[in-house]
C-alpha cells in the first residue's frame, strides 16, 4: 500500500467519524482495525472544504460522499456489492454530487455541491418527493439508507448485473446508463476503504462474498475433470436452423451468477466478448455470438469453451488454471435467449487462439460422461 492510499484511508476514517458524531469507526481491512459499527446518524453534507482528498478522477467533495455511502452500506450490514450498485447509482445520477434542484426552491437554503433541474429531484441519488423530505433527501446519509433499503427488496439482486439491480431501485429512462460505471464505482469502493483492490472486499463477482475464492473446491473426476456448472442441458449439441450449435446449453432456475468453473487443468487462450454482440448487458436472439467468454487449453490439444458470462471473466490470457478454478459466472451476454452457459469442447486444435471451430468440435456430453463427470441431464 502506499503513502497515498494510506492518507485516503485514515481522511476517510476520520470524516465519517466527523460526519457521524464520533461515534462510526469506518472498517480499514488494510490497516487491521476491528470492524465498527455505523450510528444511525443523519446530518446534512459538511459546510466548508471537504476532509477527504480527491481519488483518481474523484474531487474531494465526491470522494467524501462516497465514503459516506460506503459507511453507510457498512452499518446496514449491506453486502459489499451493494455498495459498488450504490456508488455507480450515484455517479450517474449526480456525478456523486449533492446537488439541490433550481425548482426546489428549500434546496438552495441547504448544503449542496451543484445545482439540477431534473423534475423535482435532489440529492446524491436524485431522490423525489416519495423519498422522504428535501432537507431528508439532501442528507447523503439518510439517502444512502433509503437506496439501500429499495436495493435489499429486490429479490436477486446481487446476482444481477449492476444497471439491472439500479433500475430496479431508480426507475430511469435510461437504464442501462448505470452498467458503464461498474469499473469506476469498484476502484472508488476499495479506494475509500484503504484496499488494492475490490477483490479484497467482495464487490466483484456477482455471487462470491468475498471473491472467488469464498466459492470454494469441487470435486474433481478421476480423469481430472469437472463439471463446468451444475446445471440441466437445455439445448443439445448438433444442427440447429441449418447451423452447428457446437456445444450444449446448461440452465436451470436462477441460474443468472452462478459460477463457471474451469472443466479441467489448462491455460487460458482467450478472453474476449464478440465486438458483434452486447457486452456486460442482456444480449437476444438477434445478436450472434458468445458474449462473453473464455478458451482453455488443455494437454493433448483439447480446448473448451464457456460463452454468455454476465461480465468480463475473471481469468486472463496466459493463466494457468487447475480444474474447478472459477473463471467468470454465468450470464446472458451476446446471442442469447435467457441467462445460461454454452459449453464447448474441441479436439486436435492446433496452436493459436482462433483454431477451435466448427471442424474439431465434438458433443460435450458424452466426451465429459466417458470422463467420469456427466453433465446435467436434459430438460
Amino acid at each position: 500500500m502506499n503513502r497515498r492510499s494510506v492518507a485516503l484511508g485514515v481522511a476517510v476514517l476520520a470524516v465519517v467519524s466527523l460526519v457521524c458524531g464520533g461515534t462510526v469507526g469506518l472498517p480499514l481491512v488494510m490497516f487491521g482495525l476491528a470492524q465498527a459499527e455505523a450510528a444511525a446518524c443523519e446530518v446534512p453534507s459538511l459546510p466548508g472544504p471537504s476532509p477527504i482528498p480527491g481519488a483518481g478522477a474523484w474531487g474531494s467533495a465526491e470522494t467524501t460522499n462516497a465514503a459516506t455511502i460506503v459507511a453507510v452500506g457498512r452499518q446496514r450490514q449491506v453486502p459489499p456489492r451493494g455498495y459498488v450498485i450504490a456508488l455507480a447509482t450515484a455517479m450517474q445520477e449526480s456525478t456523486l454530487r449533492n446537488l439541490a434542484n433550481a425548482t426546489v426552491p428549500e434546496s438552495l437554503t441547504l448544503p449542496h455541491e451543484g445545482v439540477g433541474r431534473d423534475h423535482d429531484s435532489v440529492g446524491l441519488f436524485q431522490q423525489r418527493p416519495g423519498w422522504g423530505s428535501v432537507r431528508e433527501r439532501m442528507t447523503p446519509t439518510y439517502a444512502a439508507g433509503k437506496f439501500y433499503e429499495a436495493l435489499l427488496r429486490v429479490d436477486g439482486w446481487q446476482r444481477m448485473r449492476l444497471t439491472d439491480a439500479a433500475q430496479a431501485v431508480q426507475r430511469s429512462g435510461y437504464p442501462e446508463e448505470y452498467q458503464k460505471w461498474e469499473d469506476d464505482a469498484e476502484q472508488l469502493a476499495a479506494r475509500v476503504l484503504g484496499l488494492p483492490n475490490i477483490g479484497d472486499i467482495g464487490g466483484g463477482a456477482p455471487t462470491a462474498p468475498c471473491g472467488t475464492d469464498d466459492l470454494g473446491p469441487v470435486p474433481v473426476g478421476p480423469g481430472g475433470w469437472v463439471q463446468p456448472i451444475r446445471a440441466t442441458i437445455v439445448s443439445p449439441f448438433g444442427q440447429r436452423g441449418g447451423r452447428l450449435h457446437a456445444g450444449v446449453d446448461m440452465s436451470k432456475a436462477d441460474v443468472r451468477g452462478d459460477a463457471i468453473r474451469a472443466a479441467s487443468t489448462g491455460v487460458v487462450e482467450q478472453v474476449k466478448c464478440d465486438w458483434y454482440t452486447t457486452c456486460d448487458r442482456d444480449g437476444n436472439t438477434s445478436q450472434r455470438g458468445c458474449g462473453w467468454y473464455v478458451d482453455i487449453r488443455h494437454p493433448g490439444d483439447i480446448v473448451t469453451r464457456y460463452c454468455h458470462m454476465i461480465q468480463r471473466p475473471e481469468v486472463s490470457i496466459g493463466q494457468r488454471v487447475t480444474a474447478g478454478t472459477v473463471i467468470g459466472f454465468v450470464g446472458n451476454s451476446g446471442g442469447s435467449s435467457g441467462p445460461h452457459l454454452h459449453f464447448e469442447v474441441h479436439l486436435n486444435v492446433p496452436p493459436g487462439p482462433y483454431h477451435a471451430n466448427g471442424g474439431n468440435a465434438v458433443d460435450p456430453e458424452p466426451w465429459m460422461r466417458a470422463r467420469g463427470v456427466p453433465l446435467g441431464t436434459r430438460s
